[in-house]
């Protein structure tokens, strides 16, 4: 998050009219980019309270009336960007005209999303791990989320070409993590011909799985 980003969600100074639900949703949401930020450049273990209050600006006492202890918060900083990320790839694939235009836009958008917000996603896709269990069964739930999203797309394109087989099984799991992969290469790099090669081979990936070899080139 950037220090305007920071900024815009500071809670003004002196007397206001917002109300207690509101002041606790500007801390909450705070707190959830100070986790992001603080995971994904110090690493999950090396965070503390501290460090995530430090950065959102907001007392110890605040953290936990939202949160119960740093892993609480870690998993809900988790849930909430993937959910929106997933949400907001749906959203962009769905005002395509084409299964084909649907998979560049959702392409575009997850290239350009990790883009702005590598410190972030590199929380999500590197530190879940240091959760144990917990951590295993978020990122559990979140590829199904993703195979989800692939089979909704499958599906459509067997509506718009009935004599195309169905993908073979696991087909949406091995695309999901191939993209994970790649996403997550981009970041280490974090050059943009990396950017820009993520983006081809992850559209390729997902080609290669919705339609088999015969239109990867399309």
């Amino acid at each position: 998050m950037t220090e305007q980003d920071r900024a815009t969600r500071k809670l003004p100074k002196g007397p206001h009219n917002l109300s207690r639900d509101e002041v606790a949703g500007t801390q909450r949401a705070r707190l959830i980019d100070a986790v992001l930020e603080n995971t994904g450049e110090r690493g999950y273990v090396a965070t503390t309270i501290g460090h995530i209050t430090a950065t959102a600006g907001v007392s110890r006492t605040s953290f936990y009336e939202q949160f119960s202890d740093k892993q609480d918060a870690f998993l809900a900083a988790y849930r909430e960007i993937t959910t929106e990320f997933i949400a907001q790839g749906v959203a962009a694939g769905a005002e395509a005209a084409t299964p084909l235009d649907a998979v560049t836009a959702c392409c575009d958008f997850l290239v350009d999303y990790v883009h702005r917000r590598p410190t972030a996603v590199r929380a999500v896709l590197l530190e879940i791990y240091a959760l144990g269990d917990a951590g295993l069964e978020a990122r559990e739930n979140t590829l199904r989320a993703g195979e989800a999203v692939f089979d909704r797309t499958a599906k459509w394109v067997r509506a718009t070409d009935p004599a195309l087989p169905s993908p073979p099984p696991f087909t949406a799991r091995t695309v999901v993590a191939a993209t994970i992969e790649l996403i997550t290469q981009a970041i280490w790099n974090g050059t943009e011909d990396a950017y820009g090669q993520a983006r081809e081979a992850v559209r390729y990936t997902w080609l290669l799985g919705l339609f088999g070899h015969r239109s990867v080139d399309a």
